[in-house]
């Protein structure tokens, strides 16, 4: 069985005693898992009412404002398989207020919607072929007093990297549910 890149969050998780940093941490797990299975309806469920998203760094994204905003910003994400991804958790900061994930950003991504002509090693892209997609990020998720998401403070740390080219088949819980798996 595959163990998810944010066991990190899993496992600050079971050793938190505080009760407050317990449930912070909870909201956002429950967030992450909920957005990777493309339930907008459990995923809306995590924030206030009038969430607020930044994107930082390099990213040409601004991060949408409001209820209908996000919401309008997860389906296209869904629409596009891009919910459907491995966040590599490697550090979690937890307060009273806010929780702090970094780590690498992981995707499965046609070659046509590449920017990158070729991969880290220099092979070319093909637009029919799927890739494995990285980048390093930031996520600050401050939390309300209810004990909801009020948005998400993105740092992008880069710009996609184009990995490797992935076989028919290869990390088939990335990308969208219709890609070839073989």
């Amino acid at each position: 069985m595959r163990t998810p890149g944010w066991q990190p969050l899993l496992d600050r998780i079971e050793a938190e005693q505080d009760p407050t940093r317990k449930a912070n941490l909870q909201i956002v797990a429950r967030h992450v898992v909920e957005e990777v299975a493309g339930n907008t309806e459990a995923l809306m469920a995590t924030l206030v009412a009038d969430p607020h998203y930044s994107v930082w760094g390099a990213s040409d994204s601004k991060g949408p404002t409001g209820y209908e905003a996000v919401i309008d910003w997860y389906r296209r994400l869904q629409a596009a398989g891009r919910n459907r991804l491995d966040y590599v958790i490697h550090r979690v900061v937890a307060d009273e207020h806010c929780v702090v994930t970094e780590g690498d950003f992981q995707y499965a991504i046609p070659g046509r919607e590449l920017e990158a002509t070729d991969t880290e090693a220099g092979d070319p892209v093909v637009a029919g072929e799927y890739y494995l997609v990285t980048h390093r990020t930031a996520v600050i998720w401050p939390i309300s007093r209810d004990g909801l998401i009020e948005g998400e403070d993105i740092y992008a740390g880069e710009r996609h990297r184009v990995r490797r080219h992935l076989a028919p088949g290869e990390l088939p819980h990335l990308g969208p549910p219709e890609r070839p798996h073989g």
